[in-house]
């Protein structure tokens, strides 16, 4: 009788102390970090279990699971967007799933726009606090946990393309998500080494190229003459480099003029040999496809014919009569 009493006993104990620990799962908050689930219609609650668990939103699919059904909650949950964030235990999640279902609106972020104007754009639709998003822009440690690259800033890493957010997410979400883009279109790209450039060189060339070409069919060959002059080493002498110089110290021109080309810049192309040292603009796939393959030509120069287009040189001699025949 008394080995009875022990197995009973011992039972009653395990018994008591799984209910403590499923307990414990269904009340302890979850730190969640930040993030945007999307449940479609006529998801099982299993399926939200799965999906909730791997986003790192619950502590256990199965506590979620049981939690649901045995409280009768399963069918009330619906399909939608939903926004997760800080310390949420099941119950938590679940009124989130009940009642908390997002609205989200459309902002697109176009080509060749800079981290600043980046953020201008978001703050005119009210996503962002302008300056708070160019300061952790410029934040080296969230570049490097972002990107995994040692680089001073996002510059260049956030991807123009048309998004939709809901009104709450923060600053630090809406440019995760900008840079995860980027990640996501350039990752069948093979960046090492090509034409002599690293990732992050060849990054910097593309938004140089981005910013120069109006029409894409002509990135290539605008790529080719900066490679050209890479090559032997001839400074790339690119206008809009010297624009985002300008651009650092709070000066916009739509138009580069001769004392403009004297900044004293390490993004003065016209002063300094090589790549500047960060990109200038975040491009679009086109142009970084464009460094990676670029026309074959032998040209070192081009200028803007007035029309939008390029006209491109071997020599200077060429670019120069060139120039005069049509500015005549």
């Amino acid at each position: 009788m008394k080995l009875i009493h022990k197995v009973i006993i011992a039972l009653v104990i395990l018994t008591v102390l799984l209910v403590l620990y499923i307990t414990s799962l269904v009340i302890l908050p979850k730190k969640v970090n930040e993030i945007l689930i999307d449940i479609s219609k006529g998801e099982s609650a299993q399926a939200i279990a799965e999906k909730l668990y791997k986003k790192n939103v619950i502590h256990s699919k199965r506590v979620f699971y049981l939690y649901v059904k045995f409280t009768n909650l399963d069918k009330t949950l619906s399909f939608g967007k939903y926004h997760f964030s800080g310390k949420l235990s099941i119950p938590d999640v679940v009124k989130i799933l009940k009642f908390g279902k997002v609205a989200l609106r459309k902002v697109t972020i176009p080509e060749g726009l800079t981290v600043k104007k980046t953020a201008k754009v978001l703050s005119q639709y009210g996503f962002v606090d302008q300056n708070k998003f160019i300061v952790l822009c410029n934040d080296s440690l969230l570049a490097m946990k972002l990107t995994g690259f040692s680089v001073p800033s996002l510059e260049g890493f956030l991807y123009p393309e048309t998004y939709h957010f809901p009104y709450e997410v923060s600053e630090q979400y809406i440019i995760k998500t900008l840079v995860q883009e980027f990640f996501s279109q350039t990752q069948s790209f093979d960046f090492v080494p090509n034409k002599g450039l690293d990732f992050y060189e060849i990054l910097v060339l593309a938004s140089i190229v981005e910013r120069e070409a109006r029409f894409r069919d002509e990135q290539p060959t605008i790529a080719s003459v900066y490679l050209n002059r890479i090559k032997y080493n001839y400074k790339l002498q690119a206008d809009p480099t010297v624009a985002y110089a300008l651009e650092l110290e709070g000066k916009i021109r739509k138009k580069i003029y001769y004392r403009d080309l004297k900044i004293d810049s390490p993004f003065n192309t016209y002063k300094n040999y090589g790549l500047p040292p960060t990109p200038i603009c975040s491009p679009a796939i086109s142009a970084i496809q464009a460094v990676l393959e670029p026309a074959e030509t032998d040209f070192f120069f081009f200028f803007a014919n007035g029309s939008g287009r390029h006209e491109f040189n071997q020599t200077y001699q060429q670019h120069i009569n060139q120039q005069n025949t049509i500015n005549k």
